[in-house]
């Protein structure tokens, strides 16, 4: 490939496209990137970029400086969630919030909102009238993760021990380490 150098300082292969350098890439790919990911989260619920706009600038006149695009995404999952009946609709954005979060590399509120997400299906089981769970690891476990595989616990025991999401999780999934993809199932 043979480079041609433009006057305004541009690069250019001989295919014409333009060449960024290195450091201008990786800059522009994070911040493009967190917002992007924040507006393909938000519209999974029907939210968008008006609604991500009006949140960023309610919490700039709050906070007197301007949020960073995720964290104004994960309040207005967190406002609907509060708002919403559905159960199954609160569980997809609690869900939406966790993937966000591992994107973003928030590894301790990740892990947090993971344990709301198992507590909630753990109830859910118990509600039916399941009395136990069987853990289920991904293919791609960790070792500490693939420990757990099979093991069964009774819904009340499951509850207070809370042995998934593993704390010590050590998958990696996009930005963050401990990514813990490990689920219950209820058994009869």
């Amino acid at each position: 490939m043979v480079k041609v150098l433009k006057p305004k300082g541009q690069v250019k292969n001989v295919e014409g496209r333009k060449i960024v350098p290195a450091e201008a890439r990786v800059k522009k790919a994070i911040r493009f990137d967190q917002r992007e990911e924040s507006l393909r989260t938000l519209s999974q619920f029907f939210l968008g970029e008006m609604d991500l706009k009006m949140r960023m600038r309610q919490m700039s006149i709050s906070s007197g400086k301007e949020p960073q695009e995720w964290v104004a995404a994960l309040e207005i999952l967190k406002d609907n969630i509060i708002k919403t009946e559905h159960p199954d609709l609160k569980l997809k954005m609690y869900q939406g919030m966790v993937d966000l979060l591992a994107k973003v590399g928030q590894k301790e509120d990740l892990f947090t909102i993971q344990q709301i997400i198992a507590r909630y299906n753990l109830k859910s089981f118990k509600d039916i009238g399941f009395e136990k769970v069987e853990i289920e690891v991904a293919r791609d476990a960790c070792p500490v993760c693939r420990k757990m595989a099979g093991k069964k616990y009774s819904i009340e025991e499951a509850m207070e021990t809370m042995p998934i999401p593993c704390h010590d999780c050590g998958t990696e999934v996009d930005a963050v380490k401990g990514y813990c993809r490990c689920r219950y199932f209820a058994v009869f």
